[in-house]
């Protein structure tokens, strides 16, 4: 007799929590205004406020007196970040043990595995493919084609395609977006330590814990299937 095994499902936030793309989002940020005749923002603000959708973020950095708008400024981005992929020069390195982590969750068959991105599609599937973990992931929701992060949908879609339930189901991720998308949700929300925002704004938001590198990520998983 061959027994059934009922899959949870782990959401993963791609910047900020499987690779580092600080350098390039903040490299994107500064041609992008220059794409547009902006003035460059100020490096640290932007980076403070990866993750959040771009009509947000651009009110924190946005120059006083200008009128271009969002949908310019994310398209000129998208532009540019489609072009350096095309040349191969992404610069977004996997945070350590990560890699590593994803294939022996794939390996256990006890997970699907998931992607829920404020990342455009074409930004992601280039980063899944330089680092070979296209074939690692279920299914992977972006911006492009769902509500970005903190509104709950991309999970819920995530959910009912791969027939999970919520307490089942976990959000892991850097940002309070991430977290907020758990709460929003419904569904467990872990924040990891080495991304964007710190270990107060994560649980201030709703993490139910935190974690500080992918082995305790690893270790904190492996719970949940015993």
């Amino acid at each position: 007799m061959i027994l059934k095994i009922n899959k949870q499902l782990a959401l993963f936030d791609y910047d900020g929590t499987i690779v580092d793309s600080a350098i390039m989002i903040v490299k994107g940020a500064l041609e992008a205004f220059r794409m547009c005749g902006l003035p460059a923002p100020d490096p640290i603000k932007v980076k403070e406020n990866i993750g959040k959708p771009l009509a947000i973020a651009l009110n924190e950095y946005m120059p006083k007196g200008y009128y271009v708008t969002a949908n310019e400024i994310s398209e000129a981005y998208r532009n540019w970040y489609a072009e350096q992929g095309k040349l191969g020069l992404q610069d977004e390195p996997l945070f350590p043990g990560m890699y590593d982590l994803l294939k022996k969750l794939k390996k256990t068959g006890h997970w699907y595995l998931g992607i829920a991105t404020n990342k455009s599609r074409i930004a992601l599937n280039n980063g899944l493919s330089k680092h070979n973990l296209t074939n690692l992931f279920d299914i992977t929701l972006t911006t492009d084609e769902i509500n970005p992060k903190p509104s709950p949908d991309m999970a819920l879609i995530a959910m009912k395609k791969l027939n999970v339930a919520k307490n089942s189901t976990l959000i892991i991720g850097d940002t309070t977006n991430d977290m907020g998308l758990g709460v929003n949700a419904n569904i467990t929300s872990i924040g990891v330590a080495w991304g964007y925002n710190n270990e107060k704004m994560l649980r201030s938001s709703g993490a139910s814990l935190i974690v500080s590198d992918a082995a305790e990520l690893y270790q904190f998983l492996g719970t949940r299937i015993n």
